[in-house]
């Protein structure tokens, strides 16, 4: 065994049908499908879907021609989550230094850990500013990879398009790999896929789990040049994601307002969360993604039960010092969020 893996520590599952909860502790879909996809499956199902091989080509033509890329430009996978351990395992070695967020997505440090590298953590101030003098002072060729999520989770900031380009052109020089994980795309416009073929040391992954609301069939993808997706495809494993997976993509490839309207309708959550929490003179930060965070107080663990009691779950908020008050909510409807707005209200009554 590998002695560097006794370090690794990965926490069990905690056991609880969160089917029963208003499950905002995730940011998942939390919002129901539309009819017309639900029967669009239950049609399609059958024997052979269950019974047969994935077939992925058809979801890799769809992507690309929604995404303006040539197919042979994307790399399937279970969720942007294997697109990211792909990038880990070709790109790295044992000791080598990373760039990354700190915090960010909980499996950077997972694989940084199993793959046993130096991570050079990036950290926030307390106006939720990323260190861009520590990133750029980093920026050398004794880097293997750097892995930068924008939007960022759990904080829900972005880096700024002219300091991302820069980062970019840095890299570039250095030939550095620069992950870039956009996986709440569609809730935030801005992306970075027309770089890719500028940047030949650019993958950009994402996951159908967030603004497609798929996270339970485990798909994503990633996207780069020609050169890198041949490379990450020789990890590839036999068959990247299920059949099931495949019908879903594909109806919402080509029902994409269904999609849209997901989006459409968080965005309204923010706008009157953003109102109502204003005029109650209660403390926020809002996202450029499908969470937000809310002032409760330190005593998270005491308000969690409060909320569980009442059938909503949620988090603590975004991870840096100084925030430790707020809490970390999914968005899903108006409807949902007002339920959520009334707890916090008794909550803020109380303290």
């Amino acid at each position: 065994m590998k002695p560097w893996l006794k370090k690794v520590t990965r926490l069990e599952p905690v056991l609880i049908d969160r089917s029963k909860y208003l499950r905002l502790d995730k940011n998942e879909r939390v919002i129901n499908f539309e009819k017309k996809f639900l029967n669009f499956l239950k049609k399609k199902l059958n024997s052979y879907f269950i019974s047969a091989y994935p077939e992925t080509t058809k979801i890799k033509r769809l992507i690309s021609k929604k995404i303006g890329v040539n197919h042979k430009n994307i790399f399937i996978s279970a969720g942007s989550d294997m697109s990211l351990k792909t990038c880990f395992e070709l790109y790295t070695k044992n000791y080598d230094r990373v760039i990354v967020l700190d915090p960010t997505f909980g499996m950077v440090n997972v694989y940084c850990g199993i793959y046993n590298l130096r991570q050079i953590k990036i950290n926030y101030n307390k106006n939720l500013k990323l260190n861009y003098k520590k990133l750029f002072k980093n920026i050398s060729k004794r880097v293997s990879l750097i892995i930068l999520a924008n939007p960022n989770s759990p904080t829900g900031t972005i880096i700024d398009r002219a300091i991302m380009l820069e980062i970019l052109n840095r890299t570039k020089k250095l030939k550095i790999p620069i992950v870039i994980d956009e996986a709440y795309a569609g809730f935030y416009k801005a992306n970075y896929i027309k770089y890719i073929n500028k940047f030949k040391n650019l993958i950009i992954i994402r996951t159908f789990s967030k603004s497609f609301g798929l996270a339970g069939l485990r798909a994503g993808y990633a996207v780069g040049s020609e050169q890198n997706i041949k490379l990450m495809n020789k990890f590839r494993p036999m068959y990247e994601i299920n059949s099931i997976s495949c019908l879903a993509i594909e109806f919402l490839l080509n029902n994409i307002s269904l999609v849209k309207k997901n989006i459409d309708q968080v965005e309204k959550s923010k706008k009157f969360l953003i109102k109502e929490l204003t005029k109650l003179n209660i403390n926020f930060i809002n996202t450029n993604t499908n969470f937000f965070h809310i002032e409760l107080g330190k005593n998270v663990k005491k308000f969690e039960k409060v909320f569980r009691k009442s059938g909503i779950l949620f988090r603590k908020g975004p991870g840096v010092k100084g925030f430790e008050k707020y809490s970390r909510f999914g968005l899903g409807s108006v409807k949902q969020m007002k339920r959520v707005l009334k707890l916090v209200k008794n909550v803020h009554k109380k303290n």
